[in-house]
């Protein structure tokens, strides 16, 4: 089973972090977000990988040789114009022999999933979970067999509250490539964009059987209060490593810290993620990311995500309170 993962997309809703920065590469509990989604594929037996790269793509290339040239086989194809996800599939074509079965994972999606039962099953699969707000998702309408009987991407009325979680395994790769080509060829788009959603309903209406796979969990990393959840869920996941003593400095389970690190007297955790060389100082943080290299001082932090090499200063002061005194700063 061959992997594609997709990572052109520009991560409009994580700016400014992506102006300079690809999305699969910011990090979360110690690693990037793509090797966090590689390394459970490779965990789990997969190992042959095609990457579908566009913006920034030779960063995201770069690390990708640096970090699993000699243990990965990998293809690399480019998306340029950027013309939506069934698009970049699409540009996977020569990589895949009549009968070859596709795994396709989204590059900014972190999930969990029973992939043993996955490799085993003899009919495509698309995952889904639960979602609240369905509009904002593709959508699968499932009968009582696990069989999906319709997709929508985004609807405005959703008949269904369940989302495509961004993994799909395809095991009629040469229907599925027709579909994208009968897309393209008629200029049918959703929101602008080519959509695989639209190429899998094509697939359901000539008569593929897709059955509907539920994950055990999910994380759509596209905005930065799902990066905070996924750093969460990953550092609560993650052995803990021993933390050295910093002078008059307090540190809250779970956390990661680098040992290239430089901390004075300051509160950290939980659930905060420091990149190399971070510095901070009189500084209390919690539930929140800094990149490498950044620096922060004399400030109170939550909820945040700070990008690399930036400095990040509060002011101190030095208050003599009385009685019945009320100061809000």
């Amino acid at each position: 089973m061959r992997v594609i993962i997709p990572v052109a997309g520009a991560g409009l809703h994580l700016r400014p972090h992506t102006y300079t920065q690809p999305k699969p590469l910011i990090p979360i509990a110690g690693k990037p977000l793509l090797a966090h989604i590689i390394d459970e594929l490779v965990q789990n037996g997969f190992t042959d990988f095609v990457f579908v790269l566009g913006y920034l793509s030779e960063k995201v290339r770069a690390y990708l040789l640096q970090t699993y040239e000699g243990r990965l086989t990998m293809e690399f194809v480019y998306q340029e114009p950027r013309l939506g996800l069934a698009h970049a599939i699409s540009l996977t074509q020569p990589y895949f022999s009549a009968g070859e079965v596709m795994l396709i994972v989204l590059g900014d999606t972190l999930l969990r999933a029973d992939w043993e039962r996955l490799r085993q099953s003899p009919h495509s699969l698309i995952g889904v979970a639960s979602v609240e707000r369905p509009s904002d998702f593709g959508i699968a309408e499932i009968a009582s067999d696990g069989r999906i009987i319709r997709l929508s991407e985004k609807p405005l009325i959703p008949r269904s509250n369940q989302a495509l979680v961004g993994m799909y395994v395809i095991h009629e790769t040469q229907a599925l490539f027709e579909a994208i080509t009968y897309l393209m060829e008629h200029r049918i788009t959703s929101h602008g964009e080519y959509q695989l959603t639209d190429a899998l309903q094509r697939m359901v209406e000539l008569g593929v059987r897709l059955y509907a796979f539920p994950v055990e969990y999910w994380l759509d990393c596209e905005r930065r209060e799902t990066l905070l959840a996924a750093n969460r869920l990953l550092l609560d996941r993650i052995s803990p490593e021993p933390i050295p003593d910093y002078p008059y400095t307090v540190v809250i389970p779970p956390v990661y810290i680098p040992p290239s690190c430089k901390i004075y007297r300051s509160i950290v955790g939980p659930y905060v993620s420091l990149g190399e060389g971070v510095e901070l100082q009189n500084t209390a943080i919690q539930d929140s990311i800094v990149g490498s290299y950044s620096r922060v001082y004399d400030m109170l932090l939550h909820e945040s995500v700070i990008g690399g090499d930036a400095l990040l200063t509060g002011r101190q002061s030095s208050l003599n309170l009385g009685e019945n005194t009320v100061i809000e700063l």
